[in-house]
């Protein structure tokens, strides 16, 4: 997916303490305290409302908004996001959790519960934010005219490949999850042809097998669909279509969640494409599942009389009519 000279850049906030360190100067005092002490504690300050950071400092949480904008985001939430997926490339996933069990200790469960749940609504709200309708349409056509999809999760980004693989045949298209990584993964590449299309999950750092699926799919003509994170830009130029979504800040829901709501949105949109294939699909489905509830032995054909299988499941919906 490359981008035009003068076209607009995708919004990538680079290095959140750089910024942090680049701007201190021109901030007013309330500012530089705040900024001071994301830059002292990130971990922790990525874990907090904008309420929590005013109290901790004795500032307002409109203070914690300024600062925010004054360091080139859009809000508190922002910010928290891009710090976030900052640090999880450089801070153990261990000291991670042990920050977020401190720092949460003291709440009850109700506030636990109020915790994850904020996360997740800011999390679906910037991601749709981020997601491009033009994009979005571009890849419903990618994925409706092509002969096969297969699709590609990295690490636990696989749920999501599943999910999508599923969702896909149930709606009548030729899909493939390629499970694998490593050496394995070479076995799935083997699959691809021209008129493919190959759609990859990695929200997080660079692998090895993007690397080489997504310069396969080039070299054989392979259209190519990435799910990513809003903050990260290493595959930009090796791929057709870029779908965004918002990461976890602090780790507190799923790595997964944004991207299964997009992929329920490009379902949607695919039965729109062809209504009357996906509904023939979903009826072939469930004949499929009205045979699989029969006990075993009991849809085989005797002699002289009518076939077993799906067309016993089929005469008797009949006779139940």
């Amino acid at each position: 997916m490359k981008h035009e000279p003068g076209e607009a850049q995708p919004d990538n906030p680079g290095d959140v303490l750089e910024r942090i360190r680049e701007r201190l100067p021109r901030l007013t005092a309330g500012e530089s305290r705040i900024a001071q002490y994301i830059a002292e504690q990130p971990e922790q300050a990525l874990l907090m409302s904008a309420v929590q950071i005013g109290e901790t400092l004795g500032a307002s949480d409109m203070t914690v908004l300024r600062t925010a904008r004054s360091l080139g985001y859009a809000g508190w939430p922002e910010l928290r996001r891009a710090l976030g997926s900052q640090l999880a490339l450089t801070v153990h996933p261990a000291k991670r959790l042990s920050t977020r069990l401190t720092v949460t200790k003291r709440e009850s469960h109700a506030s636990l519960l109020d915790i994850v749940f904020e996360e997740a609504r800011e999390r679906l709200a910037t991601s749709r934010a981020a997601l491009d309708a033009s994009e979005f349409s571009r890849a419903v056509r990618m994925v409706s005219a092509a002969s096969t999809v297969h699709v590609f999760g990295v690490g636990v980004s696989s749920v999501s490949a599943e999910y999508l693989t599923v969702k896909l045949l149930r709606e009548g298209v030729l899909a493939r999850h390629a499970k694998n990584m490593g050496f394995a993964f070479a076995d799935a590449l083997l699959a691809l042809r021209e008129g493919d299309l190959l759609v990859a999950f990695a929200p997080g750092r660079e692998f090895t097998e993007l690397d080489v699926a997504f310069a396969e799919a080039r070299r054989l003509g392979v259209s190519t669909l990435l799910f990513t994170d809003k903050y990260r830009d290493a595959y930009l130029d090796r791929v057709d279509c870029v779908l965004r979504t918002a990461s976890s800040a602090g780790g507190l829901t799923g790595e997964n969640f944004p991207a299964m709501v997009a992929v329920d949105s490009l379902v949607l949109a695919l039965g729109h494409v062809d209504p009357e294939g996906a509904l023939a699909t979903s009826r072939r489905l469930n004949k499929l599942r009205r045979a699989l509830r029969r006990r075993p032995g009991s849809g085989r054909a005797e002699p002289g009389g009518p076939s077993g299988g799906l067309a016993a499941a089929d005469s008797g919906q009949e006779e139940r009519k």
